[in-house]
């Protein structure tokens, strides 16, 4: 197997490839590396990345392998892009913001804790814009993150760096955040798969855990890889009192969706769609018409007040986020 076709490999397939000691942990670290050295100078996904120490990680996962009595964790030495956002212990997390380019962080997020404990090796922080706060991703500390696919053009935000990584091949798993379209607009954007759980499924971070308009997910290049990731972030957590019991594992072969009934809103009832995008849901809507499901057209009695009342929810928790902390680092800078 190629350098490239690595890159590109499934974390499902990865995992059993280790099992089977058909591949090493270090043969794929070694190889998404030279993909991001050779590509980043173009799509700058990556403004941190620690190289030399997810090689250390993937020879232990190695080992960990070769072991007869050994039982490899779920995630055991696959490489994972780490959002700029989210607290690693004792390393850098910036928020894009030239106020916390200095910033290190004293614990993990939950999202790190779990990803850790699951065997994941974390090679790079994934970029996203200035406080995760726009559909694009660029800001005034690590410049701009280009579409793998055109670099003309943005991989979407606030989890850029995210999905423009894992479309380039230099990880195989990224993970992300989600208020407005943050996991998704970079997965459509970018033509990888994102997951936005349902609010209080997977564990976050204070002040953000009782925003229930943002939610920390998965991304990646398969629904089955999503799945497999999304299986490890979910589940209460001591840290979080907005989190769910029992924890809900998505299982690995589903049901059909036979009698299902689905709604759909194509403009929420005030937004412009482009007619590309407008096709592409019809087709979705159209799959599951010919799955079993019926498709109903409804309308939410939204208009532009409805957004403004969202944002004005986002501006009381988020701004507030925002100003305290801002004012804290510079205190202490």
């Amino acid at each position: 197997m190629s350098d490239n076709e690595l890159c590109y490999l499934s974390t499902v397939e990865a995992v059993a490839r280790f099992k089977a000691r058909a591949l090493s942990p270090v043969e794929l670290m070694q190889a998404v590396i030279a993909r991001a050295e050779a590509v980043e100078p173009t799509i700058n996904a990556f403004p941190m990345t620690d190289f030399e120490r997810a090689l250390d990680q993937a020879r232990i996962a190695e080992a960990r392998y070769m072991k007869t009595d050994g039982r490899p964790r779920p995630l055991e030495g696959i490489p994972v892009a780490i959002k700029d956002e989210t607290a690693i212990k004792g390393e850098r997390t910036t928020y894009g913001s030239l106020v916390f380019r200095n910033h290190r962080d004293a614990v993990d997020s939950p999202a790190t804790e779990r990803l850790r404990r699951a065997g994941a090796i974390f090679h790079a922080r994934s970029a996203a814009p200035e406080f995760s706060c726009a559909a694009i991703c660029h800001s005034k500390l690590w410049g701009v993150t280009r579409n793998p696919w055109n670099p003309d053009y943005t991989p979407g935000g606030s989890s850029g760096g995210a999905a423009a990584s894992l479309a380039a091949g230099s990880t195989t798993l990224a993970n992300g955040s989600d208020i407005g379209g943050s996991i998704r607009i970079p997965a459509s954007a970018c033509g990888v798969v994102g997951f936005k759980p349902p609010y209080g499924r997977n564990a976050d971070d204070v002040p953000f855990n009782l925003d229930s308009y943002n939610h920390s997910g998965p991304l990646a290049r398969s629904v089955a890889d999503c799945r497999l990731m999304q299986n490890v972030l979910a589940g209460p957590h001591p840290k979080d009192i907005a989190t769910l019991r029992p924890k809900l594992r998505i299982p690995e072969t589903l049901g059909d969706i036979k009698g299902w009934r689905i709604a759909t809103s194509p403009d929420l009832g005030y937004f412009e769609i482009d007619p590309e995008v407008a096709a592409n849901t019809e087709d979705a809507l159209e799959a599951f018409r010919e799955l079993g499901a019926t498709v109903e057209e409804v309308d939410l009695g939204w208009t532009l007040a409805t957004l403004s009342a969202a944002r004005n929810h986002l501006g009381h928790l988020f701004g507030a986020w925002i100003g305290h902390s801002t004012c804290a680092a510079t205190a202490t800078s």
